[in-house]
């Protein structure tokens, strides 16, 4: 990972070093080839790290292509059919997967301009709404909890993988 995306994982990291270790890595069986794909080629799209797509994707739906949340977000990556009208998704193709991921990525790059490349203000615009650049993190309600798992999950996938194994 070079260029940008790699400073805006770096940067996203070095926020999040100071919080405690999380545990090795387990196994993801439902985080099949069709989501993999799906992130790689949103990724290739847009420039947005695949290890943050992925962190995003495990704190949203924890790689459930069918969740859907009491407030109505939809998929992997948890849209609102609001947001996906807003994205050019219509509502009947955000519970595809691929759809679903694109849209998602496509939200993340267009907050991680908008803030030019501060992920915990990006990661508070996707989970809640927008907000000044380098504003500290509400307080209240699910954000904070939302904002150290991404990045508690980004630090997971930003690690090499074990050898012979996935994550």
């Amino acid at each position: 990972m070079t260029g940008r995306a790699g400073r805006l994982v770096a940067a996203g990291l070095a926020f999040a070093a100071g919080r405690a270790g999380a545990a090795a890595p387990a196994a993801e069986s439902r985080y099949d080839r069709e989501i993999d794909r799906a992130v790689a080629s949103a990724s290739a799209v847009y420039p947005v790290p695949r290890e943050l797509v992925k962190a995003v994707i495990r704190a949203e739906s924890d790689f459930d292509a069918r969740a859907v949340s009491r407030a109505g977000a939809v998929g992997l990556m948890q849209i609102l059919p609001s947001t996906g009208r807003r994205l050019g998704i219509p509502v009947a193709d955000l519970a595809d997967p691929a759809r679903n991921v694109e849209g998602g990525v496509r939200l993340l790059a267009v907050l991680l301009r908008r803030y030019r490349g501060d992920v915990v203000s990006a990661l508070v615009a996707y989970n809640a709404r927008p907000r000044p650049r380098f504003a500290p993190i509400p307080r209240n309600g699910e954000t904070p909890a939302y904002v150290r798992a991404v990045l508690s999950n980004l630090r997971r996938y930003a690690r090499p993988a074990p050898p012979g194994g996935s994550r």
